[in-house]
């Protein structure tokens, strides 16, 4: 059996793993949702999908790709090359992951199930 998302994440997070890149098989029409997201930090990668009501994780081949480079798009070119510093789960099956230290300018993120698909958004 796999370990949940949020315990793969938060080990990155304790070794202080630096996202890398950053790709998507995104959804036709369906804006910034994506049927699948992988993550690649620099101690290992994370294929992320929705399982309906919760996202699903494996850990990757860190040569693995989703479709479309989605370093140049909002929010992910903010982070490329920062750590991922602290990860928290979220009614409903989502995760709130916090990028940067608290004293470095953090940018969080919500990732989040939405139907068979995974929505991200910035968080203020």
């Amino acid at each position: 059996m796999s370990k949940p998302i949020a315990e793969i994440l938060e080990r990155v997070a304790e070794a202080g793993g630096k996202l890398l890149r950053v790709t998507r098989d995104p959804v036709a029409g369906g804006g910034g949702l994506s049927h699948k997201l992988v993550l690649t930090f620099d101690v290992g990668a994370l294929r992320l999908s929705s399982g309906g009501a919760a996202l699903e994780g494996l850990p990757v081949d860190p040569g693995e790709a989703a479709g479309v480079d989605a370093a140049e798009e909002e929010p992910w070119w903010a982070v490329l090359g920062h750590p991922l510093t602290r990860v928290q789960e979220r009614p409903g099956g989502g995760l709130l992951v916090q990028f940067r230290a608290d004293e470095a300018s953090p940018r969080l993120f919500l990732l989040e199930p939405s139907g068979a698909a995974v929505a991200v958004r910035s968080v203020v």
